[in-house]
């Protein structure tokens, strides 16, 4: 690896952050930057919050990163993406929400317990009622603005709509519901 993409350090952040501001900040903003900078090396940072003058002392992580990439396409001759990739955070994010999920599922194959298939059916897409996102469990709320209310199933603790939409969309995409539903 060479010393101009080295990883910086929590120390080197810290480092950065008081040259730059001009003074401590607390541990969870320095790991804000810890991560926000995460795969920049210290001097491309440097040079980004150098560039920014005095108003480096309001800069935010994603505007250092920003100067650092543009700083890096200028080096390399490549053009600016017009679309930018995944944070690290959210792909670090989604890496963990899915290890999490095949962690559950080995415990309870390992466990000989049964899951409900209508709980990750109804998880696969968000819910329309209180717009939880998908893979994220619904919300408490039982009554939306609009003055509808809906409970959460104590089984899938998921509005029912949530389930309703995913199955909709299930057949949707496959022409055919999974099971049959009784009439």
């Amino acid at each position: 690896m060479s010393t101009l993409h080295a990883v910086m350090s929590r120390n080197d952040v810290r480092g950065l952050l008081i040259r730059h501001t001009g003074k401590h900040l607390a541990e969870d903003v320095v790991s804000a930057w810890e991560s926000g900078l995460a795969g920049y090396s210290l001097a491309e940072c440097h040079r980004a919050f150098a560039a920014l003058g005095p108003a480096a002392r309001r800069a935010t992580p994603s505007e250092i990163a920003g100067r650092c990439d543009a700083a890096r396409d200028r080096t390399t001759g490549e053009p600016v993406p017009v679309q930018a990739a995944a944070s690290p955070r959210a792909t670090t994010r989604d890496y963990y929400r899915h290890a999490g999920m095949l962690g559950i599922r080995t415990v309870y194959a390992a466990m000989g317990w049964k899951r409900n298939a209508d709980h990750d059916l109804a998880r696969s897409v968000p819910c329309p009622f209180c717009k939880a996102r998908a893979w994220a469990v619904c919300g408490p709320l039982s009554r939306n603005r609009a003055g509808v209310r809906e409970m959460r199933d104590p089984v899938h603790r998921m509005h029912p709509s949530r389930l309703r939409h995913a199955q909709a969309e299930l057949v949707h995409t496959n022409g055919t519901p999974d099971q049959e539903t009784p009439r």
